[in-house]
């Protein structure tokens, strides 16, 4: 079940990503659904994007609770 939902979140994060430019306002709400399950799920992608969220302290903050 862990695997389904790490996938689930990236192929949701990436998709939201990509539809992030689009001219239809879908793309945020697809980040937001995938980017939780990856933290929740996935130490790794935990990992990751608390590094990269160390350049916003606030961000940072939130995350590393």
């Amino acid at each position: 079940m862990k695997w389904i939902l790490i996938s689930i979140g990236a192929v949701t994060a990436v998709s939201g990503f990509l539809a992030f430019w689009l001219p239809l306002p879908i793309g945020l709400p697809l980040m937001m659904l995938g980017v939780p399950l990856l933290l929740r799920y996935s130490p790794h992608a935990r990992t990751w994007i608390l590094q990269l969220s160390e350049v916003s302290p606030s961000l940072h903050r939130q995350l590393s609770k």
